[in-house]
């Protein structure tokens, strides 16, 4: 058996928990089942490990904690839940087990653009007869009402699924979450961009800055991920660190527009 170990837990609020919690934390993920379950006897991982009973019976009850610091807020942060004498179930299994590496995702974001390629030859070829003579192309301008407009362009953020990552909001609701549909429809629209790292990146600017409203979101991320679809600003276009223009005003960030919008 196997499981994904990301690289964003040695940098979050697990960040210098120790060695046991870690070295249990990575056994659960890797001997977990497909619905997330696993047994973990302290004795058994004592010996497997290499350390303490009472090292790895104080990891498991780290993992079993609140953590208010938490990227995900299900469950409050906790990472395990205890269903039995030695059993137990790994908390957002499902949402991080379905997230692409890199290959899968180029994989996947090829065969769904091939569909939508094919689907829509499909449909020139069914809106024109064989013998069918068109003098002049026709373009008719539907109005599309805004609010239907606007509902259309983002996944309605009411979670069915496992939320990959959770953003603090102001207002309410307090906060706002990222799924694996949403990210597949972005994914789409920037398929050279790796969406949910700059994700990540969006989550750690908005704690570090301003945070957003929870319907505003959408709209956040979407520039976001515009801003980093168009790569770095050339060395010949790029104010100097001190100043801008001539203005004499101090330089500007990569993402600082985004914070006015």
């Amino acid at each position: 058996m196997y499981g994904k170990a990301f690289a964003s837990m040695y940098s979050g609020s697990m960040f210098g928990s120790g060695f046991p919690v870690f070295a249990v934390w990575n056994y659960a993920l890797a001997n977990a089942d497909r619905h997330g379950s696993v047994e973990l006897n302290p004795k058994l991982l004592a010996a497997v490990l290499g350390g303490p009973v009472e090292e790895v019976a104080g990891a498991l009850e780290v993992l079993l904690q609140v953590d208010t610091e938490s990227r995900s807020k299900v469950e409050e942060g906790r990472r395990l839940i205890r269903t039995g004498e030695y059993s137990y179930t790994i908390v957002n299994h499902a949402a991080y087990n379905s997230i692409r590496n890199a290959d899968e995702r180029r994989a996947y974001n090829a065969g769904k653009m091939r569909e939508y390629r094919a689907a829509a030859v499909d449909t020139r070829e069914q809106s024109v007869p064989p013998c069918a003579h068109i003098d002049v192309p026709v373009h008719v301008h539907v109005p599309v009402d805004k609010k239907e407009e606007d509902s259309s362009a983002t996944v309605e953020n009411t979670v069915t699924e496992p939320a990959l990552l959770t953003f603090r909001t102001v207002g309410k609701p307090s906060h706002w979450s990222l799924t694996q549909t949403q990210v597949d429809l972005w994914v789409l629209a920037y398929p050279q961009t790796d969406v949910l790292q700059e994700a990540r990146k969006a989550l750690a600017w908005l704690e570090a800055n301003n945070r957003k409203t929870s319907r505003g979101m959408p709209a956040f991320l979407v520039r976001w991920l515009g801003k980093a679809a168009n790569g770095p600003v050339r060395a010949s276009q790029r104010p100097s660190p001190e100043t801008h223009g001539r203005t004499g005003a101090p330089a500007r960030g990569k993402y600082d527009h985004i914070q006015d919008a």
